[in-house]
């Protein structure tokens, strides 16, 4: 049976791991014959070994027998000393024969050079799969990874059963190992586990990766479309306007002198709008407040706006902030201000901002609550999506005694690599 791979939970009838009548039938043989294989294994070894040890313990004798009585004891002593060298010796051999490895570091060597030849994380679980299944002689094995966003990614090499044992990276599980057969030796088990569970993580991180760079291109791409709706629809006309305005004044300045001064005024408005549009683009792209007061300042002035009082709390260092960390956390920080502001008829909000290991923002509330109308608003979802760009997350949530509280955590790692 190849090799399939899965993005999908289920399993398709061809990693149904003996679940019908057919698959059972066709899953003897195969248990038969490694039972056969293995009664044939351990009968040559022994039968080679019988007539090794057979063959010294009579040669000694016959060449010791001016020894008298201790001639026995010598062949005795030889073939004693000589049984357990020869038989893991002729065990080796059969195995070789049989294709059978004892040895869990070299099951854990050959699975490690498995996983090196291949050409990317998701490969590296099919070699491992197919590694796996031979080091322990398996009916079938299937992997099974727990990617981030709560899906499975499934590699089957043969018809695997629920016989699973679970994969864990520090602590945390990251999938499964099915296996259809005998259960394996638990030291080499444990062993190829620990090994596998590396490969999980990898294609884990594959996965997130990939996602994060479509998250990345979709934000990109909304940004441009954003960025020429606005130059389109509100820059382009006004230029346009003001471009027709300067040709009425031009013409009617040798006519109608007095008439000039009306459009002048009209062009000073235009310009005017311009450049408010201008500034928004601008700002649109990075709040200037960042660049001019720092991440605390530009915090502390948007608590200065109209409606409830806005207390600011701010522990560690923020100069050293790598720029993309701070325009996440001051936009979140602005899109829930502006939810308080709007809907929670609150009387106070708090603004925390902490600096550890992560940055953490908290953004709290004393008004109504989330109400279920607007936990799928384009408004939260808008500060989880600016979270997860940043590699960090959010979490909003109503608080035990009323309110609103939002929570954002944005990592630090790559700007304490990076210096």
């Amino acid at each position: 049976m190849g090799r399939k791979l899965l993005g999908a939970p289920g399993l398709p009838q061809g990693c149904a791991a003996g679940r019908s009548g057919v698959l059972s039938v066709g899953a003897f043989p195969r248990d038969r014959r490694r039972h056969l294989a293995l009664v044939v294994n351990r009968a040559l070894v022994y039968a080679v070994l019988t007539v090794v040890v057979g063959a010294v313990y009579f040669g000694i004798i016959a060449v010791a027998a001016g020894l008298g009585s201790w001639a026995g004891l010598v062949a005795a002593l030889a073939a004693g000393a000589l049984f357990h060298p020869v038989r893991q010796r002729l065990q080796e051999v059969a195995d070789r024969l049989f294709k059978v490895e004892r040895d869990p570091y070299r099951v854990a060597d050959r699975l490690n050079q498995s996983v090196q030849r291949a050409s990317g994380p998701v490969e590296a679980l099919e070699s491992a799969a197919t590694a796996i299944r031979q080091a322990l002689q398996a009916d079938g094995v299937a992997v099974e990874v727990l990617l981030s966003d709560g899906s499975l990614r499934r590699v089957c090499d043969g018809e695997p059963s629920e016989q699973a044992t679970p994969l864990i990276w520090h602590g945390r599980p990251v999938g499964r190992l099915l296996l259809a057969g005998e259960p394996p030796d638990p030291g080499l088990l444990d062993m190829l586990v620990r090994h596998l569970a590396e490969v999980a993580h990898a294609v884990r991180l594959t996965a997130d990766l990939q996602r994060s760079r479509e998250r990345i291109l979709a934000t990109r791409e909304e940004e441009r479309r954003r960025l020429r709706r606005d130059l389109h629809d509100g820059l382009g006309p006004t230029l346009a306007s003001l471009a027709m305005t300067v040709d009425e004044a031009r013409l009617r300045l040798s006519k109608d002198p007095a008439a000039v001064d009306p459009l002048l005024h009209r062009v000073r408005s235009q310009m005017a709008t311009a450049i408010g549009d201008v500034r928004d683009l601008v700002y649109g792209l990075r709040p200037p407040a960042l660049d001019e007061l720092g991440l605390e300042g530009a915090l502390r002035s948007l608590a200065e706006g109209p409606g409830p009082r806005v207390v600011v709390v701010v522990t560690g260092r923020l100069k050293d902030l790598p720029p993309e960390v701070g325009v996440a956390a001051y936009r979140i920080a602005q899109e829930a201000v502006t939810n308080v502001r709007r809907h929670a008829h609150a009387t106070t909000a708090l603004i925390r901002l902490e600096r550890q290991e992560e940055l953490w923002l908290t953004v709290s509330d004393d008004g109504i609550g989330l109400q279920e109308e607007r936990r799928n608003g384009v408004g939260l979802a808008s500060m989880r999506e600016r979270a997860a760009e940043a590699g960090g997350d959010c979490v909003v949530t109503g608080r035990p005694g009323g309110g609103t509280e939002v929570v954002v955590r944005l990592p630090l790692k790559a700007e304490e690599g990076a210096r």
